[in-house]
């Protein structure tokens, strides 16, 4: 990780002549606790580089933060040390952003509780610029996910994302071409060795959706899926496995919300999704069941194949997760509201009346928004405690 801040300090520095110096070793102290490379950059390199994050070196830089600030947007994050007046002059700023409605912070303390702040500000705004200049591609339209659907304009303002609306004909006709890459996820579901004919038409979806996102330039894709079954007798399990694994956010069910939750834990985290179902309440425990036939493939400690649940046809993950934290999301399409909730996954179910990959999470926080206020159906879980930084995400908006 490397990024810049600048350095503000009155125009004498205070009579330091030092005064760089030791900014530059407070900097380089935070650096180290976040495993990063921080340095002092000039007004243009920072205006460039386009993250909100002042030094506030001095008493007496109020002037200069507003002349650069003027220049970018907000939120405004002012760092700041224990001498020089740094933290008064921070304080005099954030009135000024305040009263004017402009958001700001201050960051002070040791530079390890400042690092940890900071390394959540820094990934959100990389999260919320990579979301900016995402294609999202939509094949098929799931009249059927009547709380699931959004516009591309309701999305592009929302982010700046581009929803691109491909046509199932156009899937299909790349299905029947046939042929997939022999890429390292494709070698372990093969070596699994699962009925040969049903692997190559599951494979087969996984080639024409690589092949789509190779020609549209997309980022992240949801897919209607049920609508492959009676044509090609098969489902598109076994292919958002794969894509996920690699980096590409991809839904089922042609859920657009749940592929912009998704995108937006691969831009924060890096880390794949498992969209699921919640199957299973239990409020006096605050526990929920989560289960769906596919989960991407970097995930499972374990995981066999086996059908799609719903139709008894395709390839399908049966996984196990990993025991531990976890954290469960899903967000609006347009950004209004979203939930983040830290967890436990407590147990890898194999119920048979469930869909194939199957967790129980412990919920701290309670099952009430579950049964009260969802955000339609598709809840995401990935490894992890992110709720602070999806927090710090959320607030740029």
């Amino acid at each position: 990780m490397e990024f810049g801040v600048m350095l503000l300090h009155s125009e004498n520095k205070n009579n330091d002549p030092d005064l760089d110096k030791k900014c530059k070793a407070f900097l380089d102290r935070i650096g180290q606790e976040m495993g990063a490379s921080l340095a002092f950059l000039d007004e243009a390199a920072f205006l460039r580089q386009g993250f909100p994050c002042f030094f506030i070196g001095s008493g007496g830089s109020e002037s200069w933060f507003l002349s650069v600030s003027r220049k970018m947007k907000g939120p405004y994050y002012l760092l700041t040390t224990d001498n020089q007046n740094s933290l008064a002059a921070a304080m005099e700023i954030l009135a000024y952003l305040q009263a004017n409605g402009e958001k700001g912070e201050i960051l002070h303390g040791s530079p390890s509780h400042i690092a940890k702040d900071l390394r959540n500000i820094y990934l959100a705004h990389s999260a919320k610029a990579r979301l900016s200049n995402m294609r999202l591609g939509v094949l098929g339209d799931a009249v059927e996910r009547i709380a699931s659907l959004e516009t591309p304009e309701a999305v592009r303002r929302a982010c700046g994302a581009e929803l691109v609306s491909i046509p199932t004909e156009e899937l299909f006709a790349e299905i029947r071409l046939g042929g997939y890459p022999m890429t390292e996820g494709v070698r372990a579901l093969l070596e699994k060795g699962y009925d040969t004919a049903e692997m190559d038409k599951a494979l087969a979806v996984y080639g024409a959706l690589r092949r789509l996102c190779d020609r549209h330039r997309l980022d992240a894709l949801t897919v209607r899926c049920f609508e492959l079954l009676k044509p090609f007798q098969t489902t598109g399990c076994a292919a958002l496995a794969l894509l996920n694994a690699e980096g590409i956010p991809a839904a089922c069910e042609g859920d657009i919300k749940s592929m912009v939750s998704m995108a937006v834990l691969w831009a924060l985290t890096g880390q794949p999704g498992f969209m699921a179902n919640p199957s299973r309440l239990d409020p006096d425990r605050n526990e929920v069941v989560f289960a769906h036939c596919t989960l991407p493939l970097s995930m499972p400690v374990y995981c066999s194949l086996t059908t799609h649940f719903e139709s008894g046809l395709g390839v399908a993950l049966a996984g196990e997760l990993p025991l531990g934290p976890c954290t469960v999301f899903k967000t609006q399409a347009d950004f209004s509201r979203y939930y983040a909730a830290s967890g436990t996954i407590l147990e890898n179910l194999h119920e048979c009346n469930l869909c194939r990959t199957q967790i129980r999470v412990h919920l701290p926080g309670g099952t009430d928004y579950f049964t009260k206020n969802p955000i339609a159906n598709h809840q995401h879980i990935c490894c992890g405690d992110h709720v602070e930084l999806i927090r710090r995400f959320y607030d740029l908006f």
